[in-house]
């Protein structure tokens, strides 16, 4: 049986990449690729990442090169003005492109928008392109079109992660690759989620430019996961030991964490990469219930959603909610908060800290 592929996140931090090439193997399984952000003289992305200057971008490609893994340059923003489709904002970002890819190698670029697509396969014919999770592909119709636009593999919706049939539906029609995104975490359907990203494409670019902290969307997200724990379990996240069960869908999964430190990245990478985690499945998922993780020490304990039978569950529900009550119940019993673990304590900077508590048996600590 073919092992299992991971696109893992560069966060800027080089002891995190030297780190994340070792485990290269793990589990009997490849990384495939590894995905960064470019330098923001040329284009935003949907995540905010420091400053990166071209000449250490260089040195980034060359670096995941020499360990045999592919580089994918995310330039998936989902606004850059009025001026983006004129060819005065558009030729210098396709030619970035065709340079990283002919001088230096690029294999890969992930594009949320279906008209840069297009204008990248129409020069650069042998790229290969991601379509974003950020392109929101969550119906055949539209994953069509945009395969047609040029995308090679196909990242859908995260909001349709659980749908089995759906998926399967997209693959066989589009004939792409599929790469699911297995460990955002953000509300079911955000409201917020199409502002957010428009927002973080423009701050992502110009960050010397904005007045305002990203953390006021994940504000509202949170208050809305506070009032409702039940959002928590209807995230579109995958559990490390299900990804298993997309095997006739796909074998390509997705961990996120570009804004991330190293224990967080080395962490969840860790898990997918394992197929298997014993620990806080917060700990282990980005977005906004990694936020509220660390703000309300949510904790969800992995073991017991699989013993709930909970992949079983979710993947045949009609996503009826008002007619169904298995998440709130769910939650009401598996969700604590207040709960201090490893994994928060090591994304605070504070491993001393926890390799004591632990090494006293005092880790998780239920307050």
């Amino acid at each position: 049986m073919p092992n299992l592929e991971f696109s893992l996140p560069y966060n800027n931090d080089n002891d995190t990449l030297d780190e994340l090439c070792t485990l290269q193997g793990l589990g009997g399984n490849t990384i495939s690729e590894i995905y960064l952000s470019c330098p923001q003289q040329y284009s935003g992305s949907g995540r905010i990442t420091p400053k990166l200057d071209l000449d250490r971008f260089v040195q980034t490609i060359a670096k995941i090169h020499d360990h045999n893994i592919k580089v994918n340059i995310v330039m998936n923003t989902t606004c850059q003005g009025a001026d983006w489709y004129t060819t005065k904002v558009s030729d210098p970002i396709i030619n970035f492109i065709e340079k990283m890819h002919y001088q230096h190698g690029v294999e890969a670029v992930t594009i949320a928008n279906p008209i840069y697509m297009h204008l990248v396969k129409q020069r650069l014919p042998k790229i290969e392109i991601c379509a974003s999770v950020l392109s929101d592909i969550d119906n055949v119709k539209k994953a069509t079109i945009i395969r047609e636009h040029g995308a090679d593999v196909i990242t859908p919706d995260a909001n349709i992660n659980r749908d089995l049939e759906l998926l399967r539906d997209i693959k066989e029609a589009t004939g792409a690759r599929i790469k699911l995104m297995v460990n955002e975490g953000c509300l079911y359907h955000c409201p917020y989620r199409k502002f957010h990203f428009n927002f973080v494409s423009h701050w992502s670019k110009e960050l010397e430019h904005s007045s305002i902290d990203g953390k006021d969307f994940f504000d509202h997200c949170m208050a809305v996961t506070l009032e409702d724990r039940s959002q928590i379990l209807k995230s579109g996240w995958i559990r490390p030991e299900d990804i298993e069960r997309y095997r006739d869908i796909t074998n390509y999964f997705k961990v996120v964490g570009r804004t991330r430190g190293k224990s967080m990245v080395i962490r969840a990478s860790k898990a997918y990469m394992n197929q298997s985690y014993d620990g806080n499945l917060i700990d282990i998922v980005c977005s906004s219930l990694h936020a509220f993780g660390m703000s309300y020490g949510a904790f969800l304990d992995n073991t017991a959603v699989g013993d709930a039978d909970f992949f079983n569950k979710i993947t045949r529900c009609d996503r009826r909610c008002i007619k169904c009550n298995y998440c709130q119940e769910l939650a009401d019993k598996l969700i604590k908060l207040n709960v201090v673990t490893r994994g928060k304590l090591e994304d605070m900077g504070r491993k001393e800290l926890a390799d004591k508590l632990e090494a006293s048996g005092r880790l998780p600590y239920f307050g």
